[in-house]
């Protein structure tokens, strides 16, 4: 029995219960799989360049459009810019030194680019400004995040992250901190590159506790490269699974690790750092992320 099916079998008969019984009528729990789960619609793969079936095969995320207390669904696809750079005002925090975060020119599918600019040190990272975490990273709740993204090089010193990070801070004018590329030792879940010197960019998954350390889960996850790649994570009954384009990586990491952020409400985060005098951009397609009540 799918997710979907447990969940709307568990409606009791009030107002949302009867509302989808009327909409589907006796066939509910299979139209609803139909609908929202990928196993069993078909939608998505793990190479197209949506949300991948992998990660959200068991999110209910289509019964949270009638039913929010089973959790909520957001993301961004970047499409309402107006051609306008990227500001508070756009539910997003810039910071780094000569950073730019701006729509993407010429794509109709909405595209973000956060622009470090190209002297050595630059940085440009950019936090969703929600005023609360989207996500909470404790022991029981199921979540999900994904995301697309894109760099511009693969072989000059670099820094980025993609990512989860605490909602208490944002993440300042040196996320990563200096030519090391390392990272502000503050509550972080993500991918990370970390190229000091002009070495092959490598993608490594990590995890990051405020008053504890750095500590990587796959440091060899994916190579690098100038093309668009998918990136997520998600959590079940405690356990935290990494996927790239789709595909689930063999290592995983759990609420009970040690340098796990337990218990901290989380923002999608994006940060690229220069190491020499040339210019990064880290482009964003979109993201998503999904939280059960």
């Amino acid at each position: 029995m799918s997710l979907s099916t447990k969940i709307f079998n568990s409606i009791s008969n009030n107002r949302t219960g009867r509302a989808l019984a009327t909409l589907f009528g006796k066939n509910a729990p299979e139209s609803l799989n139909i609908l929202f789960d990928s196993s069993n619609g078909k939608i998505g793969s793990a190479a197209g360049a949506g949300l991948s079936p992998a990660i959200w095969g068991d999110c209910p995320r289509g019964l949270m459009l009638v039913d929010p207390t089973l959790g909520h669904f957001v993301g961004d696809d970047f499409t309402k810019a107006n051609t306008k750079t990227f500001t508070t005002a756009y539910d997003y925090e810039l910071a780094g030194t000569n950073g730019t975060f701006t729509q993407g020119a010429s794509d109709p599918n909405g595209v973000a680019v956060i622009t470090a600019t190209g002297s050595d040190n630059d940085e440009a990272n950019v936090n969703m400004n929600s005023g609360t975490g989207i996500i909470k990273l404790d022991a029981s709740t199921d979540w999900w995040f994904e995301t697309r993204v894109k760099i511009n090089q693969i072989t000059t010193a670099q820094g980025v992250f993609v990512g989860l990070i605490t909602d208490d801070i944002t993440m300042g004018t040196d996320f990563h901190t200096d030519n090391t590329m390392a990272m502000k030792v503050q509550d972080a879940l993500g991918f990370q590159i970390i190229a000091a010197t002009n070495i092959a960019a490598v993608w490594q998954s990590q995890m990051t506790l405020t008053g504890g350390a750095r500590a990587a889960i796959n440091a060899t996850l994916e190579t690098a490269s100038t093309g668009w790649i998918k990136l997520g994570m998600k959590c079940v009954s405690g356990v935290v699974t990494f996927f790239v384009n789709g595909v689930l990586d063999a290592e995983s990491t759990t609420s009970a690790t040690t340098n796990y952020p337990l218990d901290q409400y989380v923002v999608p985060a994006f940060a690229t750092k220069c190491g020499s005098a040339t210019a990064n951009t880290l482009s964003v397609d979109w993201w998503y992320a999904t939280q059960l009540r």
